[in-house]
């Protein structure tokens, strides 16, 4: 038999609050399962009760296993409900030295401020997950930044788990957004003769820029790339981001964008301050005559994946492999891009 039993109590607005009922040694419990049925007035109604009414049900069978486990002499671990979720985030950032990843889960942090600073990590349930969704929607945040903010917050929730911060992840089958396919902006071989013909942008903003377009290596990767991983003309070096490892042979094009070894970094004096950095790659785009597409550094590797792939000299599989992709669906993005310009090239030719 279940020991425990969910409750219902009416509200003033006519929702259905439901709860925990309980009993340790002959004393009535009572926890709150922050959970509500709505009135019953279209289909959907129906159906969102019926999910919220299994997951209540799931949460008292697992209460109940856990108190015959208790009387079994079994412990079991409560949630700790001290630590707030902008601290536990922040304190596993800080744990990571890869930039970019930090930089997300910082920006999350401060999503989280705008929408509810004082959440503990064991306040995050479906009712929460769902406001901050329409929150980050309500913002004018596209779709896919919401669905990457979403992501961070499943993997914290991940790592409070096996940190016994709390005691399972909640379920948020349904709440999260669909990604929306994304169109990878890449420069053709053209406009990267333009850029690099361009004699105002210095070296030391110019060369990172296009080796990185004729290697695929990210920006962290870039930066912190040392002489001795590049072996025989091949760059061999695990990947700062998915920690993969790599090896990218370097060509006649990345080459001719390698300055002269004056320290153990290949590019000594790369700039600083990315934001300042990133401001001028897109000047620099400007002044090559490159006005409707968004260049960023990032671009750059998609711009040598869709090289590969478009000059017919790397299958898709090596292309992958180079890249340091996990999966090959991964990869097949820049064949879509592919397809979109051998469309657009059709569709410019003149009519008879």
């Amino acid at each position: 038999m279940q020991r425990v039993i969910i409750g219902k109590r009416k509200q003033p607005n006519g929702k259905t609050l439901l709860f925990y009922l309980y009993y340790i040694d002959g004393k009535r419990h009572r926890d709150t399962a922050k959970l509500f049925l709505v009135p019953e007035k279209t289909q959907a109604d129906k159906i969102k009760n019926i999910e919220t009414m299994r997951i209540a049900e799931a949460v008292a069978k697992r209460k109940s296993l856990e108190l015959d486990a208790i009387d079994n002499g079994v412990q079991i671990h409560r949630e700790d409900p001290h630590i707030m979720l902008i601290d536990y985030v922040m304190k596993t950032a800080q744990e990571s030295t890869n930039k970019e990843w930090t930089d997300g889960r910082k920006n999350f942090c401060s999503m989280v401020r705008g929408y509810k600073e004082d959440t503990r990590v064991v306040d995050v349930d479906r009712t929460w997950f769902a406001g901050f969704v329409k929150y980050l929607f309500e913002k004018g945040h596209k779709t896919n930044t919401v669905c990457g903010r979403v992501n961070i917050l499943k993997a914290v929730l991940h790592r409070a788990e096996l940190d016994k911060i709390i005691s399972h992840r909640p379920d948020f089958s349904g709440l999260a957004p669909t990604p929306e396919p994304s169109q990878r902006c890449f420069l053709t071989m053209e406009e990267l003769r333009a850029m690099a013909a361009v004699e105002e942008i210095e070296p030391r903003l110019k060369n990172p820029f296009l080796f990185a377009c004729f290697t695929g290596l990210r920006l962290n990767d870039v930066r912190t790339l040392t002489w001795d991983k590049i072996e025989n003309g091949v760059i061999m070096l695990k990947q700062h981001k998915t920690k993969e490892i790599v090896q990218i042979p370097i060509g006649a094009n990345a080459k001719k964008f390698m300055p002269k070894k004056t320290g153990p970094r290949v590019f000594m004096d790369f700039p600083s301050c990315e934001t300042w950095y990133g401001k001028k790659i897109k000047q620099w785009a400007k002044l090559a005559g490159i006005t409707e597409k968004n260049v960023s550094f990032h671009v750059s590797r998609h711009t040598f994946a869709t090289i590969c792939l478009a000059s017919g000299g790397g299958d898709i599989f090596t292309v992958s492999k180079m890249l340091g992709h996990k999966k090959i669906t991964t990869t097949q993005i820049y064949c879509k891009s592919l397809d979109e310009g051998r469309r657009k090239a059709i569709d410019a030719i003149p009519e008879l």
